[in-house]
């Protein structure tokens, strides 16, 4: 942690280097004073002192006779094997509980590091904790069940190149024309995900814009009239609190939202630009998670309702850093009471 005001002095000393320990062992052996090595390795005279102590070793010379001389090569390894020890123990053992709660947590619930932190910090359950970048780096050190391929995230991050095309046709409004911010509760964003190419049922995705909430729901196709059925159906869920709920709908330009503006004239309906899915951001990674338990080519038929309603309240309850560890599930639930007061 550092601080605006603190009088400590910064160290300016480095330790001695495996060519300043032969320069050392050179000089003793020209009858060089200790306080002349000083000066021309620009230390201070006690270094030398330490460092002579430290790789000097007794020996036995041709008449059986004693004598003590200092090596270099002794001096690197005992500096080596000092430098080992000094350093502070594990945390593992002090905050086991909270490495084996995280360990837990991270290879069954799917959390990351920073998640399984965050949501114990928040809600107090252990006195004695690790921090996310300490949890990181047992797990590259070996020290828990968790492994890197069991991280989603770390092994598969990509960067791309964003750049954004004009629309060849026009369903709708465009994104362009939408003027409402994250601050505001009830604007949504839509997409498909399928399984298996063909004549399949597809997962209609919906992701609410504030509180990252989401709803998956299993369609007959990837057509117009089953994305009618399926989003009539999710809004019907909410009763009277519908319109309150559903104001505005962002869309990617498939032929399956393409009925939208004329199938809910009560929500505005916008449409990203062509290859621009971070216009869609919050949908497309959902979506990601999604294929953590559905692979790509795998048969939606493969997958009962309860199966996608587990999925669905996977993601939901996810504790969310940008909203300090509170899951998704919690933010909706908050933004309903206020609608219903």
């Amino acid at each position: 942690m550092s601080y605006d005001y603190s009088n400590t002095q910064k160290r300016t000393f480095k330790h001695l280097t495996p060519i300043q320990r032969g320069k050392i062992e050179a000089l003793l052996k020209q009858k060089v004073s200790v306080a002349a090595i000083a000066i021309e390795l620009k230390v201070h005279r006690s270094t030398i002192y330490r460092e002579i102590k430290r790789g000097t070793v007794e020996q036995l010379d041709s008449n059986l006779k004693k004598h003590t001389k200092y090596f270099a090569e002794t001096g690197q390894i005992v500096y080596e094997k000092n430098r080992i020890n000094s350093r502070p123990p594990l945390k593992l053992l002090n905050a086991y509980d909270f490495v084996s709660y995280a360990d837990n947590l991270m290879l069954k619930h799917l959390w990351s590091p920073n998640m399984v932190c965050g949501r114990a910090k928040l809600e107090g359950i252990f006195s004695k904790m690790v921090c996310a970048k300490t949890l990181y780096n047992y797990i590259d050190q070996g020290l828990l069940k968790t492994k890197n391929i069991d991280l989603a995230n770390r092994v598969s991050r990509k960067t791309k190149q964003i750049r954004v095309r004009n629309n060849r046709k026009v369903l709708g409004k465009s994104i362009e024309m939408r003027d409402i911010t994250r601050e505001e509760f009830g604007h949504w964003e839509i997409d498909t995900v399928i399984g298996k190419r063909g004549a399949e049922p597809v997962l209609l995705t919906l992701d609410e814009r504030k509180t990252r909430k989401r709803h998956i729901i299993k369609i007959a196709s990837k057509t117009s009239e089953a994305v009618r059925a399926g989003l009539q159906q999710i809004i019907a869920s909410y009763g009277d609190l519908g319109p309150s709920v559903f104001k505005t709908i962002t869309s990617d330009n498939g032929n399956e939202f393409s009925a939208l503006t004329l199938d809910f004239p009560t929500i505005d309906v916008y449409y990203c630009h062509p290859y621009a899915s971070f216009e869609r951001g919050t949908n497309e990674k959902h979506n990601s998670l999604i294929r953590r338990f559905i692979p790509k080519g795998r048969s939606m038929n493969s997958y009962s309702p309860e199966a996608i309603e587990h999925i669905e309240n996977w993601i939901n309850d996810l504790p969310r850093e940008i909203f300090g560890f509170v899951t998704a599930k919690e933010k909706f639930t908050q933004e309903l009471e206020l609608l219903n007061i």
